[in-house]
Formats: C-alpha cells, structure tokens, sequence
C-alpha cells in the first residue's frame, strides 16, 4: 500500500496546518489517494484538546497574541501542548477500515522510539502512566491524535487525524506559558539537548518516513 508524504518548506500558521489536513483527508476519502504523512513547522501555537482545561494557560490571551503566539481549541485528545517550528510535526492521516489497522497508538509510538533510538536515544512510551515518548523522566514527545467518522455516498470510514510533536531544537521558552499536558512542572527534553548538536529537519524527516513506512507496512509513494 502506497503512502504520500507532504512536507512544505515554509513555517505555517497552526489554522493552515489544520486546512492542509482536511484536504489530504478530503482526497482519501472521496477520491480514494493514498494514505499519507503530513509534516509541518509551526508558527508558535498553543492547542488544548477534548478535555483541556483553560486554566492550564497562564497567560492571558491577549498577552499571548503580543507575543506571537495563537490558540486553538481542536477535536484531538490530551490537554494543552504547545507547537512551535523547533518541533517536527507529523499528521499521518489514514484510512483504518482500508489499512485494517488495529493498535494504531502503540505503532505511531513506536515508530517515533524507533526513529529516536537510529540517534542514538534510548526513549519509552509513556512515564509513570502519563501518555507520550519519554527520555527517562522527561518528555521529549506529545501524542495527540483523533479518529474521526466520515461518511459518503459510497461508504462510512474512519481516518486518522493529528499525531505528535517531537521536540527537536532546544527552543523550549514558550512551553512557560503552559502546564503541558495539564501537569504543572511536568520536566521537557529535546534531541538538541540530548545529543549536543543540532538536528536537521530534512534529514529527521526522511528517517522517519522510512520508519514509519516500516512499522506501518508501506510502499513510499515518490
């Protein structure tokens, strides 16, 4: 099975990443394209899921445009999270019922472990039973992801939506404006940190790809 992978050069704004998501699920469902892999690099943005709670913010709305920075509340699970472009951001967008995909979180967990460990970092799903990828007792990733109905004239499906944010450069400042995950000095990471240097986005994003490709068992669509 074929996969697609979108990947814009450009920082976007978190409104367009929401509409270049809804387009890429527009064209598996009522076209039939394949599956794919959308990658993003955010402008700074805070998102609060289902179940967020507004107190998590610490600072007042206006305060936060000021600084340049947007909020969204989104139909994905988990609490307040922040993106922003030192983060690599992956939407896989995926037909269930056409992949008979079953342990969908566990693979996409996986698949960023195993994509964290060809660096050489050692990272685990979960902490404590609170949910994400964790360098010992830090978090390096968020997961947050939705599966939403869709219904044709053809048939009812359900298609996979957001995903994660894998903290990448050590640009972690405006995470200050938040409880992340709703859990108040909860301790962050990055790869930067970890390994000393700097990472290359066209290069995390083309192992990655391979990765997911393996543990999801895809073709890549060139």
């Amino acid at each position: 099975m074929k996969l697609r992978v979108i990947a814009p050069e450009q920082k976007t704004e978190y409104s367009y990443g929401l509409s270049l998501q809804e387009e890429a699920l527009r064209d598996i469902v009522e076209t039939g394209s394949p599956d794919a892999l959308l990658f993003l690099r955010h402008r700074p943005a805070i998102t609060l899921g289902y179940f967020a709670n507004e107190r998590n913010v610490l600072m007042e709305k206006e305060g936060l445009r000021n600084k340049g920075v947007g909020i969204y509340r989104i139909d994905r699970g988990g609490d307040v999270t922040y993106h922003g472009p030192g983060q690599l951001m992956c939407y896989p967008l995926i037909d269930m019922q056409r992949k008979g995909l079953r342990n969908y979180k566990s693979m996409l967990c996986a698949s960023i472990i195993d994509t964290l460990a060809s660096y050489g970092i050692e990272a685990v799903e979960g902490h404590r039973r609170l949910s994400g990828i964790w360098v010992h007792d830090e978090k390096i990733a968020a997961v947050g992801y939705a599966l939403r109905r869709i219904r044709n004239c053809r048939k009812t499906t359900v298609v996979t939506t957001h995903g994660f944010a894998l903290n990448v450069l050590d640009e972690m400042e405006n995470f200050s404006y938040i409880h992340p995950c709703g859990m108040p000095g909860m301790k962050l990471s990055n790869m930067e940190r970890i390994l000393g240097h700097a990472i290359g986005f066209t290069e995390l994003r083309q192992r990655y790809v391979q990765t997911f490709a393996r543990v999801f068992g895809y073709d890549i669509d060139e």
